[in-house]
């Protein structure tokens, strides 16, 4: 049972006070391509957020982290990320590909639990935010970004333990109480040889409405062994989330609805590098459990119970030679489900990949050739050709542009679900767009512009539709949506900043606007697709104020196709010593009312306050 907790709430975690050297934006490197490369040599528009920029933010959990990147749509039910969507340019929540480590986290039943990672943000490095089709390099369900989670166990004995409390910031004589509290734990420990990150945590929460309660609790594992034979790598994942669901999926009758969501993700991964040649090899397994309950006091009346089990592997080379590097590689997927709606299915998917970069005149340009080729049991072959280009006009400026083609199979979901509200569609195709981009980056020091231009074509896209509010949710293939589309990203996170005095911690500003045009003629009514962002600005400011104390506001404005356009306003406070830290943050400090996903109106304002003790 939650008591009450005062009227004050969170951040466990904010940014670093003291004014330290910070790498150079535009030469960080992105571990997620087959083919590294740092963010101004990729053809792509790419967003690196790292732990700093992460720990300036007033945000406790990875999902609220990734609602301040302009350009995806992350769309949660509820306080403490209970349940949350991520998209980008558009796309569904389905057309995402996650990636923990470069290990493929997507959920085979339904999109709606990619985002059930059970990660402390102090055990991640950075994350990588891919803009655009990109399955002629990943594959299966690339179709309109990537989204890696870089987690590594620190050079240094390093145990943090932090603990929040939270609590809607509403008149409590009026209504129940509602706020939650977290505790996490995570050791960095080894030798240099072998290195090991453990993280716990613990969440509970009343919700912000009524039924919109949480329970979870979350273990993570990674460790690294370098040996003669090459590096070792081992994860593993157990994320247990219980929540309330009112409004989620089946909305009007769901306001006493429960959802019960347990993930297993494991992997083991070897690379091995001599010379001009490095070989990586992964095997995973992903397994979630999921049951959903219509009626939580009556649950014989209607509860769906899933498992889903999925397995795979892969293993890709790479070799430098004089003007360039060239990759290749295979990978396997089965995919597996056994529900007590959806029924008992298998199917594979195999997938061979060739990429090549070629350094051109006085290695200024980077051209950059992929194709994908994927063979499915249910859907057959399809090849998936990209082609990507930067030049670098000075030592800071650049042009780039892309193009390639990307596609998605569609979920156990899609095809097979009966329930009272949503009906599956057991004759939908896979999804199918081809984008063509260009933009320029410029670089220098400690910041970083991106502006791009992009168009993307796609074909069957599938959404649930009805013709009326009386009617059943049911996926189609569309037969053709155009999206046109800005997208402009600037980061200032100045370097060698002295400590003395008020001075700027970083400053990040994100535009991102969407033109969606259906094709085909169908008035019927779009769950998905066709209710994205028309225009996002995100604002992220932060001041360090003497040695010890920071300050940071946050502010978002979201213009969304079928919803009213709101601006959220979020603050944090910060004092840190060097194995101390108080923080304190008030979220959507306007109190705007707003909805980001179904039926489920957002919390008010929040206050939140935490703790955290580092002992290194």
């Amino acid at each position: 049972m939650i008591k009450h907790y005062g009227a004050l709430i969170l951040l466990t975690y904010s940014f670093s006070l003291s004014g330290q050297h910070v790498d150079t934006l535009s030469t960080f490197t992105i571990t997620g391509n087959r083919l590294e490369s740092s963010v101004m040599e990729s053809g792509r528009n790419i967003q690196v957020i790292t732990r700093k920029q992460i720990e300036a933010l007033p945000v406790n959990s990875l999902n609220e982290a990734l609602q301040y990147v302009a350009g995806l749509d992350f769309r949660q039910r509820g306080a403490f990320g209970a349940q949350a969507d991520v998209s980008v340019r558009g796309g569904t929540f389905d057309q995402t590909l996650i990636l923990v480590n470069g290990i493929k986290a997507i959920d085979a039943q339904t999109g709606h639990h990619n985002m059930n990672l059970g990660i402390d943000l102090q055990a991640i490095e950075q994350i990588e935010v891919i803009k655009g089709p990109a399955a002629a390099r990943y594959g299966l369900n690339a179709f309109s970004g990537v989204i890696n989670i870089i987690t590594k166990p620190a050079e240094t004995a390093e145990w943090t333990v932090s603990s929040s409390v939270a609590q809607d910031a509403a008149d409590s004589s009026v209504q129940p109480f509602y706020g939650g509290y977290e505790v996490n734990t995570t050791a960095h420990l080894g030798t240099e040889q072998s290195r090991h990150l453990v993280s716990l945590g613990r969440l509970q929460s009343t919700g912000y409405r009524p039924n919109t309660d949480l329970d979870r609790n979350n273990v993570f594992y990674q460790g690294e062994t370098r040996t003669q034979l090459g590096n070792f790598k081992a994860m593993a994942n157990v994320v247990n989330n219980t929540f309330g669901a009112s409004g989620f999926y089946a909305f009007p009758i769901d306001s006493s609805s429960e959802e019960g969501v347990t993930t297993f993700l494991t992997a083991l991964e070897h690379q091995l590098s001599t010379g001009r040649f490095k070989l990586t090899s992964r095997i995973y397994s992903r397994k979630n459990f999921d049951t959903y309950t219509l009626f939580r006091a009556q649950p014989q009346i209607f509860q769906n119970r899933h498992r889903t089990d999925v397995e795979g592997g892969e293993i890709h080379g790479a070799y430098a030679y004089g003007v360039g590097s060239f990759g290749a590689g295979l990978e396997y997927r089965r995919e597996a489900i056994n529900s007590s709606n959806l029924g008992l299915w298998v199917r594979d998917n195999g997938g061979f990949f060739v990429e090549n970069r070629l350094y051109l005149l006085k290695q200024k340009l980077a051209l950059n050739t992929s194709a994908y080729i994927n063979v499915s049991s249910d859907y057959g072959v399809q090849i998936l050709p990209a082609m990507e280009a930067s030049y670098a006009v000075t030592e800071q400026w650049s042009v780039f542009g892309n193009a390639g083609r990307s596609f998605r199979v569609p979920t156990f979901t899609d095809l097979y679900y009966v329930g009272p509200t949503n009906v599956g569609n057991a004759n939908l195709q896979p999804e199918q767009s081809d984008q063509v981009e260009l933009g320029l980056k410029w670089g220098y020091g400690g910041q970083l512009l991106q502006a791009s231009f992009f168009n993307q074509r796609s074909q069957d896209l599938i959404d649930w539709v009805r013709s009326s509010e009386t009617e059943a949710w049911t996926p189609e293939n569309y037969e053709f949506v155009v999206t046109n589309g800005v997208d402009v990203n600037y980061t200032w996170m100045p370097i060698g900043a002295s400590n003395d005095g008020v001075r700027v911690g970083q400053l990040r500003v994100g535009y991102t606007y969407l033109d969606m045009q259906r094709q085909s003629i169908d008035a019927r009514i779009s769950r998905y697709a066709l209710n994205n962002l028309r225009h996002q600005l995100t604002l992220n400011g932060g001041l360090n104020l003497g040695v010890h104390w920071a300050i940071s506001l946050n502010a978002r404005y979201l213009d969304r196709v079928a919803y009213q356009n709101y601006v959220l306003l979020d603050a944090h406070i910060q004092y840190a010593q060097e194995r101390f830290e108080w923080c304190l943050d008030a979220t959507n400090v306007l109190d705007t009312d707003y909805i980001e996903a179904a039926n489920a109106p957002m919390p008010g304002r929040w206050m939140r306050m935490g703790l955290m003790v580092r002992l290194r």
